[in-house]
Formats: C-alpha cells, sequence, structure tokens
C-alpha cells in the first residue's frame, strides 16, 4: 500500500475569549493545595474558566463555598457567596451577594462584596459589613482584615451592639 496524503475539513471560526470559556465544569468539588498542603476545598455548581481572556479568570456565577481545611480536612473557616470572579494574575478573588464568612472563632461577617487577595493574604471591602462577635455585633462601611480574621479594620463604624447571650442564643 502507498502513502496517501490525508485530506482534513477544517472550519475557521472566531471565538472571542472575553466571552467563550476554555473550559466550563459542573458540580465542582477541589481542593487546593499551598506549598505541597492541601489548604483550601472549593464547591461550587458552575466554574467556568477564561484561560485564554486578558486577563485569564474563572467565573463562579451560581455561587462558590471556599473551606480553608486543617490537617484533617475539616472546615477552619468558610466563604460563601451567590457569585465570584478570580483573577489568575493578581490571585484576587471578587466575592459577590450574601457574602457570608466564618473564622475559626465562630464569628460571622456578613456583607455583599468582598476582595480576597491569596498573594497579600488579606481580605478587604468598601461595602457595607456587619460583623457577629462572641459578645457584640459590630456594622460599618469599609474592612480590611488579614486571612485568619485575627486582626481587621472598619473604616466608618457606624453601630456596636452589646449582645445579651441569655436573650439572643447564637445560631438561633
Amino acid at each position: 500500500m502507498g502513502c496517501k496524503d490525508e485530506v482534513k475539513n477544517v472550519v475557521s471560526h472566531d471565538v472571542n475569549p472575553e466571552k467563550v470559556p476554555t473550559m466550563i465544569s459542573r458540580d465542582v468539588q477541589t481542593v487546593v493545595s499551598d506549598s505541597g498542603k492541601v489548604r483550601y476545598r472549593i464547591t461550587t455548581p458552575l466554574w467556568q474558566m477564561f484561560e485564554n481572556a486578558e486577563p485569564p479568570h474563572w467565573i463562579f456565577p451560581k455561587g462558590v463555598l471556599a473551606e480553608e481545611v486543617d490537617k484533617k480536612f475539616k472546615p477552619v473557616s468558610t466563604i460563601r457567596c451567590d457569585s465570584a470572579y478570580y483573577n489568575e494574575l493578581t490571585k484576587v478573588w471578587s466575592l459577590n451577594g450574601n457574602v457570608r464568612i466564618t473564622n475559626a472563632q465562630n464569628e460571622v461577617i456578613l456583607t455583599n462584596h468582598m476582595f480576597w487577595d491569596q498573594d497579600r493574604h488579606k481580605l478587604y471591602s468598601d461595602s457595607f459589613i456587619h460583623i457577629e462577635r462572641e459578645a457584640r455585633v459590630i456594622e460599618g462601611y469599609g474592612y480590611e482584615s488579614n486571612e485568619d480574621f485575627t486582626t481587621y479594620k472598619i473604616n466608618k463604624v457606624m453601630a456596636i451592639f452589646p449582645i445579651d447571650e441569655n436573650k439572643f442564643p447564637r445560631g438561633e
């Protein structure tokens, strides 16, 4: 048998990398490691990756749950939101809509918009913020915190409410 050139029919099609994802994943649960250690578990119903866009980014249009996990993979802190955007170049997350953060001290942070800078290990927002601590509630506009929420600053404090645990037990 002789060699014969294979004929290929290729259809050229322009694709806008800003609008067409390079990958779509559904019902995802994955882990993210840092320095060889599993640090985070991410769960989302829809993950769209735009690797050829400028800048390359990920979109989570149906919400995301990010959990910081310990060595036994138990959640230490959690972040939930209605949607999220991750910029691969800057490593900054934009968390949008009903953002709920719970830390290791069981404090709850509520806002509508929060940024999480993975390289600087900071969270920040210019939006209204509501923080529930063990004995008080703090509200204001603008927030900056370290990644484990142990040191934070509220820019425009609006109110600090002491909580009587006997009248209002946490979780109710």
